[in-house]
């Protein structure tokens, strides 16, 4: 079983192949180049140091949101383009569950924060049970400070995670993190990783859920800042035909 993994849905492009019984390789670039211009070569390099062709592949894994719109479009693109030339299945994972899956079997409550910008991020909570990863509530996009505020009350020791996690960290109160409540995972299992998409699509994948080229769909909780500007200067379903 083989399943390539692609996350391109923040600043880190990174992608990774992982066979059933281990993780055979992965590439992280953090450096804020255009995902475009890297993926596909990152992707190549992968199969080949690895010994692999891609009509080998049981299906690819790829972060569907929520995240950076223009980052999510290139991996779902990327990914659409393997599955419809060789007819490889897909499988979406969110963005919140492939980080949650970078602390595999974490004792403690663990809440990715991927930055959704205006001082907002995207979240949600789980927890490992039984070596499953639960989730604890819905998704949503949530004000830095209110989350902060949240996860006082509960008043249980807890993971941060996720380019977000900073803008959490700092609205909460002083000298708390330093109290071991509240803590931000290690930078290496803080970011997005491939291996963490793939390990997530490989259970999806093996319970039949997956997905083709045109069926599979980005998951955005809320619509782009030049949607949102473009609606409201025509309104809903405006053309901009004859306005001026």
């Amino acid at each position: 079983m083989k399943i390539l993994g692609i996350d391109t849905s923040s600043a880190v492009a990174t992608a990774a192949l992982l066979h059933e019984d281990r993780l055979a390789a992965e590439f992280v670039l953090n450096n804020r180049h255009p995902h475009l211009e890297k993926l596909i070569s990152m992707i190549d390099r992968l199969l080949t140091d690895s010994g692999t062709e891609l009509k080998e592949l049981d299906a690819v894994a790829v972060a569907v949101g929520p995240g950076s719109f223009t980052g999510i479009r290139i991996g779902m693109a990327c990914a659409q383009g393997l599955s419809h030339v060789y007819g490889i299945p897909l499988v979406g994972v969110n963005t919140l569950d492939a980080l949650a899956y970078n602390l595999m079997h974490c004792g403690d409550l663990i809440c990715p924060a991927v930055d959704a910008q205006r001082g907002e991020v995207y979240t949600c909570l789980y927890r490992w049970e039984e070596g499953e990863l639960k989730r604890l509530g819905n998704y949503e996009v949530v004000k830095a400070e209110k989350l902060a505020e949240r996860l006082l009350k509960l008043d249980e020791k807890t993971i941060l995670l996720g380019d977000g996690a900073g803008l959490v960290t700092a609205a909460l109160s002083e000298g708390l993190p330093a109290r071991g409540r509240i803590n931000v995972a290690h930078r290496v299992f803080a970011m997005p990783r491939a291996s963490s998409v793939a390990a997530a699509g490989l259970k999806d994948f093996l319970n039949g859920k997956t997905w083709n080229c045109f069926s599979i769909r980005p998951f955005y909780m809320r619509k782009s800042h030049a949607e949102e500007k473009w609606e409201e200067r025509y309104g809903k379903g405006g053309t901009g035909k004859g306005n001026h």
